[in-house]
């Protein structure tokens, strides 16, 4: 198995890459009509089934592949990754199993990836360069998604879509060993993978300025994009990290000043309009009014309560002990940061939890554990959007001088 290159052209072995994505991208504003007749229809649980029983079979699959070289080593690396990505899988179980599918479709991609480079690579930046436009595969599919109405860019998913190709390249290098990979990569290599990594950086350096502001400035200036809005269609944003190990942490578009400021003066104002949108079926129509463009302090201070409420009723509805504690602790977590943050728009609400409400839910809870909420998570903290342009411009210069540099050296040697 892939110890030799494919018997067909190199052109077809990449047609196949491009066969496989473009159906990975045709298929994006379907998904979410599939994924609901599937749980309708069978659970949830199915997608982390179908996926761990699939890297099962192709972990069984290149072991019989190999058998005439077999080892221990290559036992152990294909079934300590089969494993490491069955836990992967089932650590997605709880929150939206069917992101574990990312695992098969960009595993395929990753092997495709591998037999279209083999035509012409066979030294060991094969596994490096596959692993890269995978990546930057996974980055077109998201970016595809952010332009779907009801389909969003998410930055975790990038790194799913990361993991499953890097993981099948290991995979590949570690288990499968294939006979015609060898050796360290030359000069002509080393250049394919610096523009290979500029390209990839220099897409996700992009996406990364893409911000609600910018959007919205496009949308309204450029031609053409005038149907983009900007409330929904948010690819990044960029916030703050809030709280302690005691109070619990999260994230917010506002400084903690800008919270409490808002807190106390629109305490009636967001009382009024929280209470009048409590109905579960009224929450798509309040994201809408309140988007995060629009006003993210009620936006947030909403999805807070539906964070703390969801868990309240999984606690009720569990009758395992320990997942009831983590319900209770998640939703105790939540409704300190509520009263904490945006206590002026909670209290005298009919949100607000009694004394002893609270009291019982602290007892229930397991508190063991510092807690980070959930509630904005994809807000990028730790660089504003300025460094992070910065930081990529100098990455991305870095690559691009080291493709030149390779150039220069092959053709001192008299090497197109």
């Amino acid at each position: 198995m892939l110890d030799h290159p494919p018997k067909e052209r190199a052109a077809l072995s990449w047609g196949y890459v491009v066969l496989w994505s473009a159906l990975t991208f045709v298929t994006i504003p379907f998904v979410r009509y599939g994924v609901t007749f599937v749980k309708q229809r069978w659970g949830s649980e199915v997608f982390t089934y179908v996926v761990a029983a699939c890297v099962l079979l192709a972990a069984v699959s290149a072991l019989y592949a190999t058998r005439r070289r077999w080892s221990l080593s290559s036992f152990v690396w294909l079934f300590g990754i089969a494993g490491l990505v069955i836990y992967l899988t089932f650590g997605l179980a709880e929150g939206n199993p069917e992101e574990a599918i990312h695992y098969v479709q960009y595993g395929v991609l990753s092997l495709l990836l591998f037999r279209a480079f083999s035509h012409r690579v066979r030294d060991y930046s094969i596994y490096l360069a596959a692993a890269i436009v995978g990546t930057l595969v996974g980055m077109m599919d998201e970016t595809l998604q952010w332009l779907v109405p009801g389909r969003y860019f998410d930055l975790r998913d990038i790194v799913l879509n990361m993991k499953a190709v890097v993981l099948v390249q290991i995979g590949i290098a570690a288990g499968v060993r294939p006979g015609m990979i060898s050796g360290w990569p030359g000069l002509v290599s080393v250049r394919r993978l610096c523009y290979l990594s500029a390209v990839m950086l220099g897409y996700l350096g992009l996406c990364l300025q893409n911000t609600p502001d910018r959007i919205a400035w496009y949308a309204s200036n450029v031609p053409g994009l005038g149907g983009i809005d900007p409330d929904r269609s948010i690819m990044v944003e960029y916030g703050y990290l809030h709280g302690d190990a005691a109070n619990g942490f999260f994230r917010s578009r506002l400084q903690v000043e800008d919270l409490r400021r808002a807190s106390m003066e629109r305490a009636d104002e967001g009382r009024r309009i929280l209470d009048q949108y409590r109905e579960r079926e009224r929450y798509q129509e309040f994201l809408a009014l309140y988007s995060p463009l629009a006003d993210p302090f009620l936006h947030e201070a909403r999805v807070h309560l539906v964070r703390r409420d969801s868990h309240m009723r999984r606690a009720a509805n569990t009758e395992q002990r320990d997942r009831q504690a983590r319900y209770f602790a998640t939703a105790y977590w939540e409704n300190r940061i509520l009263q904490d943050y945006f206590g002026g728009v909670i209290r005298g609400s009919s949100y607000e939890w009694s004394a002893q409400n609270e009291a019982d839910v602290k007892v229930a809870a397991d508190l063991s554990k510092p807690y980070h909420s959930a509630v904005s998570k994809h807000l990028i903290v730790r660089f504003s959007p300025v460094q992070m342009a910065l930081l990529f411009t100098g990455v991305v210069g870095a690559f691009l001088l080291g493709g030149y540099a390779c150039t220069r050296a092959l053709r001192q040697r008299g090497v197109g």
